[in-house]
């Protein structure tokens, strides 16, 4: 059936009808995804943080797809990687991911203009493993204290002078990103293995077939103590099912956790995932600052981006404080 009539169709139905409806929609089989998120009744708008932000029914989940079919430009790139839409979504339909293939291009600029900024005064290392912090790393002054820490716990790591997977282009359809992506398999396939502190690097390294893991998997943990707050990553939580790991890793450092009121899967995005930061830096601090109300204690985190969003702690400036 012709979706543009069975919009025609859903426009004129009450909210009992739509529901209905809805039920239908997920029997859809192979239907295409964006179709049936344009359909949708648009009942995953709660959980997202940018509708959260910005209050425009134009950036909701099922109108920002809507808007993407009938050939909408602007809304598409109005959205963050966090899947929460897809968390609480009855048929698992991710809306950034089907939006990206709508996006062109627009905005490399603003992309080539952030990614010029990200310091890159530092010496390329021989190892075993490659340590691939992320461009998100040196922003949140991880790297040079990442690499102390692997030097003191004795992991035989390289470092290589590409900073960046190639996400930033990949989100907004610019072609640049296969580039990056080329590169990255190039460096990577010299090594046993790549491990980052970015969540999203190490995605896009597995979704480029790239063995990498997340640092967390190398942390040793030291006997601190005290009462804190963590942060799930949302791609960290999602896309990567480290939800425990963390959790036990400060429990075993003798942390007591208090958890916020959104946690594990369901949590509550940071705002500074993807580029939505770099295209629309102060909507994104909007939902960065609705985050930070959340918590009780200091904010331990396993992401560069959520530590700038939330001016918190990474896990490793926990342990270099005992090392």
């Amino acid at each position: 059936m012709n979706p543009r009539f069975l919009m025609r169709i859903f426009e004129r139905t009450d909210l009992k009808t739509k529901l209905r409806l809805a039920k239908v929609i997920t029997k859809l089989g192979s239907g295409d995804e964006l179709v049936k998120c344009m359909l949708c009744p648009n009942m995953c708008v709660f959980s997202c943080p940018v509708f959260d932000a910005e209050r425009r029914l134009t950036v909701s989940p099922s109108v920002k797809s809507r808007i993407a079919y009938f050939d909408g430009e602007e809304a598409v790139y109005h959205c963050l990687p966090c899947d929460a839409c897809k968390e609480n979504c009855k048929m698992e339909i991710s809306v950034n991911e089907n939006l990206r293939r709508f996006r062109n291009g627009k905005y490399a600029e603003k992309i080539d203009a952030w990614l010029s900024k990200i310091p890159r005064n530092f010496e390329e290392k021989e190892g075993k493993i490659l340590y691939f912090p992320g461009c998100r790393t040196f922003e949140a002054d991880l790297f040079k204290p990442t690499c102390e820490y692997l030097e003191k716990i004795g992991i035989d790591f390289a470092v290589s002078n590409l900073i960046c997977c190639g996400m930033p282009y990949y989100e907004i359809g610019d072609k640049r990103a296969k580039e990056h992506f080329s590169k990255l398999k190039k460096i990577a396939s010299k090594y046993d293995g790549v491990i980052s502190n970015c969540p999203h690097c190490v995605l896009v390294m597995r979704d480029l077939g790239i063995k990498a893991e997340h640092l967390i998997k190398f942390l040793q943990p030291k006997k601190i103590g005290g009462i804190i707050s963590y942060h799930d990553p949302c791609i960290m939580a999602r896309k990567l099912n480290l939800v425990e790991e963390p959790r036990k890793f400060l429990n075993a450092c003798g942390f007591e956790i208090l958890e916020p009121a959104f946690t594990g899967r369901q949590t509550s995005c940071c705002g500074y995932g993807g580029v939505y930061r770099i295209l629309y830096p102060e909507n994104a601090e909007i939902v960065a600052e609705r985050r930070r109300k959340q918590f009780e204690a200091e904010i331990i985190t396993a992401c560069p981006a959520c530590k700038i969003a939330l001016k918190g702690k990474d896990l490793v400036e926990l342990l270099l404080e005992v090392v």
